[in-house]
């Protein structure tokens, strides 16, 4: 048979399965994601194997865990889902040094810093007529954006209000931060000295717990959280200074920690993926215009991700690259 006819006789949403499945590694959360039943992602799955000829998850505990062949098709496969999803959005048409518009976006602290330099380059670069206004992040940005108030919402947590649309940007693991000479650190964390540390917790949208606590709860232990902040930058810089630690997202920890001389720890727990999104109206959804915006958005975020690091047991931050 031919690439073409084998591709021809694959259904792809059966991809899209796969790629769900490979970030939640749960048929529970795929299924709660993709608005399925959970016996008809475990079927998928079934055929997926048979397409691949391979297992591509192995069952540890309550978790899926790829296999060695399904993490390499991980990256491959996002790549070609996002491209196929930009060529059906309508741009068309679109010249973006032809624009003239303004656009509201609201973002945390972290989205601000990492996003928003590269994201104005770009328009400086190829939409010069474009500018943007950055509103503060607040708890009910899903009603902003629903009046039409912001345009895109950058986030973690949204709330599934009526006429909007959720686009995810990009998953990375976490990482955990503490200082260079903490005196109760060594090269790795073990997990009752994690539970056993003073934590800075981010807590951006005033909500109790967290995926974190939750794990940390499902193998027995709790932490202590000293400190609560509302933003990412605030956690960075008391840990610099302190014998507090966190656990942050790893390209925000990659992009602003060298000069602060941290040491970069892999946390000693499996902890759900950060999970990136942005949120806009469907009255917008097909305007080319926004459609572009979203897209350059989309492209920044696949470049951060691609330069986030793995942490690396016991090695101050500003040694990764090394």
């Amino acid at each position: 048979m031919s690439r073409r006819a084998r591709l021809a006789s694959l259904d792809l949403n059966l991809l899209v399965v796969l790629d769900e499945l490979l970030r939640s590694q749960s048929t529970v959360v795929a299924a709660k994601r993709l608005g399925r039943a959970q016996s008809s992602v475990s079927h998928a799955l079934g055929r997926l194997r048979e397409v691949f000829g391979d297992p591509l998850f192995v069952r540890t505990g309550t978790a899926l865990r790829p296999t060695s062949f399904a993490e390499e098709l991980a990256a491959p496969l996002r790549a070609q889902l996002d491209a196929l999803e930009q060529l059906l959005e309508p741009t068309a048409g679109v010249e973006p040094s032809r624009l003239e518009r303004t656009f509201t976006l609201s973002a945390p602290d972290w989205a601000v810093v990492l996003m928003l330099p590269p994201l104005m380059a770009r328009l400086r670069r190829e939409a010069p007529g474009v500018d943007v206004v950055l509103r503060s992040f607040r708890m009910d940005v899903d009603r902003a954006v629903q009046s039409g108030e912001i345009d895109v919402a950058l986030g973690v947590r949204f709330q599934p209000l009526s006429g909007l649309v959720m686009q995810r940007l990009l998953e990375e693991p976490f990482v955990c931060i503490a200082h260079r000479d903490h005196p109760d650190l060594g090269e790795r964390i073990t997990l009752d000295a994690y539970a056993a540390a003073a934590h800075v917790l981010v807590a951006p949208y005033e909500l109790p717990g967290s995926p974190l606590d939750d794990e940390l709860a499902r193998l027995g232990h709790r932490r202590r959280v000293v400190l609560r902040v509302p933003h990412f930058s605030a956690a960075l810089f008391v840990v610099a200074q302190t014998d507090l630690i966190a656990t942050l997202p790893s390209s925000f920890v990659r992009a602003t920690a060298p000069l602060l001389r941290l040491r970069v720890i892999e946390p000693p727990l499996a902890i759900p993926p950060f999970s990136f999104s942005c949120l806009f109206s469907a009255t917008r959804q097909k305007d080319p215009a926004h459609v572009w915006l979203r897209r350059c958005i989309s492209e920044i975020c696949r470049e951060i991700h691609a330069g986030a690091p793995r942490a690396v047991a016991g090695q101050p931050i500003d040694a990764i690259d090394r």
